[in-house]
């Protein structure tokens, strides 16, 4: 389905959503006015609102994937739901807080990083045409190396430095034949809460497609090398 045709299709919720949205916002500032049993219904009415636009990233992404969107969690500022690809083993969070809607990801096979090709840098500079992108690195560069490598505008070159320092690392430790796992960190996409329904449809799907998309050239080096693994035995 096209990205007209789901907003079409979710017209008639628009004004429900928008109530769901208030309370969610009332309560977040008014939480001490509002009994236990009220605010747990609003936690499970803003899930609701969030598994209603999130089942339109499924029906846009047609990702041949199996999906557990059973999990939710409340954090300080706001709630997630947790959107868990079966085929990757990865999650991804669709969230509401009191600033934004946002999705996250986190890069769990970031040591692939060496076989993408430019169309997969492409992709994650994409990800800026669909809202606020922003990537949050683990750990930061040590003050010796700063003069030489830091860096806080482009994300493809951090990806890149944390890549690189993390195999210069591994190369020089006792035991270079350390487990292949690197944490990179993880992307962003955030929504302004006065985003109007069509845009934020419109680009949430889209972004999440982008997110998948990239996560998924990632994961398929290592099933791939999986494969061959099981093959041989």
């Amino acid at each position: 389905m096209d990205l007209n045709k789901i907003i079409s299709a979710n017209e008639p919720k628009f004004d429900k959503w928008d109530a769901q949205f208030d309370d969610f916002i009332e309560a977040q500032f008014e939480a001490h006015n509002l009994d236990n049993e009220e605010n747990e219904r609003r936690f499970f009415q803003t899930n609701e609102l969030l598994m209603d636009i999130a089942n339109n990233f499924l029906i846009y992404g047609k990702f041949k994937d199996k999906w557990d969107t059973s999990k939710c969690y409340m954090n300080f500022f706001g709630q997630n739901l947790i959107l868990k690809s079966e085929k990757m083993d990865m999650t991804f969070l669709w969230g509401i807080d009191r600033e934004c809607f946002y999705l996250d990801s986190s890069i769990p096979y970031a040591e692939n990083l060496r076989f993408m090709t430019d169309d997969f840098w492409s992709m994650v500079l994409e990800l800026k045409k669909y809202g606020e992108f922003e990537f949050d690195g683990v750990g930061r560069v040590d003050v010796k190396k700063r003069p030489y490598l830091e860096n806080k505008t482009s994300t493809v070159f951090q990806m890149i430095r944390k890549y690189t320092i993390n195999q210069i690392e591994k190369l020089n430790a006792d035991n270079p034949q350390q487990p292949s796992y690197m944490e990179m960190g993880s992307f962003k996409v955030k929504w302004d809460l006065k985003t109007d329904w069509e845009t934020l449809l419109k680009e949430s799907c889209s972004a999440f497609k982008m997110l998948y998309s990239i996560n998924y050239q990632l994961w398929k080096i290592t099933d791939l090398a999986n494969k061959k693994k099981r093959a041989r035995t």
